[in-house]
């Protein structure tokens, strides 16, 4: 008897999804009501700490606790997590204890909103990251022609 070929899987390629940025930012527990009117291309901002996810839920004004904001866009009918190293370049989504995370926020938002008419790029595990022209696949690298 011959050597029978197993068949293997091979994945699809993905297609390559993209969202403009409205500009939009929302905070989460503050603008609950908006949030549910949302368009593809808004950003929700929300707290990761535990403080302001339980106890002090939602209290943005007060100090002495620590963490970070995180993004989402909405995709049209659902929210994706925002990949934030090239948003943020110098970390300004973290907030310290001694600082309110109301002005963190303020400051994330400023910056945010500067991205209007931006496109995102769906990556991996349904995140989304800032569009490059790196990102195509026919430039030209190293300055060949």
């Amino acid at each position: 008897m011959g050597k029978r070929n197993k068949i293997r899987y091979q994945s699809k390629p993905k297609d390559k999804v993209t969202i403009v940025l409205t500009g939009q930012v929302f905070l989460k527990y503050q603008d609950d009501d908006a949030i549910d009117l949302a368009k593809k291309g808004d950003m929700l901002v929300y707290p990761c700490n535990d403080a302001l996810n339980s106890t002090r839920l939602g209290d943005y004004g007060s100090t002495g606790f620590s963490g970070y904001f995180k993004v989402d866009v909405f995709e049209g009918n659902v929210w994706c997590p925002v990949l934030l190293n090239d948003i943020f370049m110098h970390k300004e989504h973290y907030f310290s204890k001694t600082e309110c995370p109301i002005d963190t926020y303020e400051l994330c938002a400023d910056i945010l909103r500067s991205f209007i008419g931006t496109t995102l790029v769906r990556t991996y595990r349904e995140h989304y990251e800032l569009h490059t022209e790196s990102d195509e696949p026919n430039d030209k690298k190293n300055g060949d022609q």
